[in-house]
């Protein structure tokens, strides 16, 4: 019985073996008959991983020793802090100056002695303005109309509505109003009710990114006019002490005196009025960095109320806005301010 047990054992491992054989040698002819594939490529990150059509552009690595980590999920960007809705000619008045403070901050300091301490004056007017000019002691101020915040304010609330819900409501707010503006020099650019939906009108993110753009396209405005202070076109920003301002009941006085710059003066208070908005921008990181987009908003609406009031072109001369009886075509300045703040971001990345 114990040879018999032996046999069979013999038996069994000579069986193993001849099936060991034959597996490993069925995998060998497996192996021969199998296409061999090219190694994969270990580039840097971001590059195509298929092979290249005429071989590797560079040596082929093996791949590494450790196990592929899992890839990184993108952390959600940092929410913005929700700004408080700018209610009221108060309220627009106030966000102006500072504005104005963070603009002549981000100058240089030679631009700043030139321009610090002019007095900021307020135009009760509805046209659609904003000035630089010398009062009749010769002395340096700035000036902001009634009707500049108002359109500003319409402009920065449809184009905030616009953006986060997708709406329609600048266009609705231009087709309602500019018309009648471009005819009519007391008629009021402020939003009329009923633009705005009423179950989008209390969105506080709504209120925010309207508070944002404000901000931006005051800083474009009046950046340009600082920039005709300092740029020396108006002849009177010396860097005198700070002056109470010229009474705004005489603005409409002055305003008839002050000159209309030539197109080089314009050209340049452009482009250094973008490029001050922008520096400023950047220096309120953490903040909403402003950008060349208050300035193109603004100049397109202008270009709004030459369109839809059938003028356009040497015709805004006669336009009853004012803003385009004292500054250049819009439509000529818009390509202007998109190449200056190209250049800005070339200059100053990230």
């Amino acid at each position: 019985m114990t040879k018999l047990l032996g046999l069979v054992g013999s038996l069994a491992g000579l069986c193993g073996a001849l099936l060991l054989g034959a597996c490993v040698g069925s995998s060998s002819k497996t192996a021969q008959t199998t296409p061999q594939q090219p190694p994969p490529y270990y580039g840097p990150p971001g590059y195509p991983q298929q092979p290249y059509p005429n071989g590797p552009a560079g040596p082929m690595y093996p791949p590494p020793a450790q196990q592929p980590q899992q890839p990184q999920q993108p952390q959600p960007p940092a929410a913005r802090p929700l700004l408080a809705p700018l209610i009221g000619t108060p309220a627009m008045q106030q966000e102006l100056r500072g504005v104005l403070s963070e603009l002549i901050n981000a100058l240089p300091a030679q631009k700043q002695a030139l321009v610090r301490g002019i007095p900021l004056v307020f135009d009760p007017t509805p046209e659609v303005n904003a000035y630089a000019g010398c009062d009749e002691q010769g002395a340096p101020f700035l000036a902001a109309t009634a009707g500049i915040f108002d359109a500003v304010d319409a402009i920065a609330q449809t184009k905030a509505t616009d953006e986060l819900f997708g709406t329609r409501t600048y266009e609705a707010y231009t087709s309602a109003v500019l018309p009648e503006m471009s005819r009519n020099p007391s008629a009021r650019a402020g939003l009329p009710a009923g633009i705005i939906p009423t179950n989008l009108g209390p969105d506080l993110r709504r209120w925010s990114r309207a508070h944002e753009l404000f901000d931006e396209i005051l800083a474009f405005t009046f950046g340009h006019e600082l920039a005709h202070h300092y740029l020396g076109h108006t002849g009177c920003a010396k860097g005198q002490s700070p002056s109470a301002g010229p009474d705004p009941a005489r603005l409409g006085r002055l305003l008839t005196n002050i000159p209309v710059f030539n197109q080089f003066a314009e050209s340049a208070a452009d482009t250094e009025g973008a490029m001050n908005a922008l520096d400023a921008g950047r220096a309120r990181r953490p903040q909403y960095s402003w950008s060349e987009g208050g300035g193109v908003y603004l100049l397109t609406y202008f270009a709004d109320i030459e369109r839809l009031g059938g003028g356009g072109g040497p015709l805004s001369l006669l336009s009853p806005v004012q803003f385009l009886r004292t500054h250049p075509n819009p439509l000529a300045r818009v390509p202007l301010v998109q190449t200056v703040a190209r250049t800005w971001h070339l200059q100053h990345p990230g």
